[in-house]
């Protein structure tokens, strides 16, 4: 799953600075990363990514995805093209991976 989203960013960034680039269907995006867009000021389109497949404890206490354990990827398209930001949660065994795919 993270190296599908890194793909899909990626790509969408690379698309969206491209000289001939359009404005971006983001319903388009939305079909591609399966998943709606919540809308945020400064038309802010971010996608949420909840790590459902972790099962996390803290002090005995366990950790419901949606509180803590989310990827996400926020997009604007910016005069140049577009912007991505995000978050990324991985375990350690995901760490070296994903570091040497950026």
């Amino acid at each position: 799953m993270i190296r599908t989203i890194f793909a899909i960013a990626a790509f969408l960034v690379i698309q969206c600075n491209n000289p001939a680039f359009a404005a971006v269907d983001w319903q388009k995006v939305e079909q591609v990363l399966g998943r709606k867009a919540t809308a945020l000021p400064g038309d802010v389109h971010r996608f949420g990514f909840p790590r459902s497949d972790l099962k996390v404890t803290l002090d005995g206490v366990a950790i419901k995805p949606a509180l803590a354990l989310g990827s996400w990827l926020a997009f604007m398209e910016t005069h140049e093209g577009a912007m991505v930001m995000g978050d990324l949660v991985l375990t350690n065994e995901e760490i070296n991976p994903v570091m040497e795919r950026l």
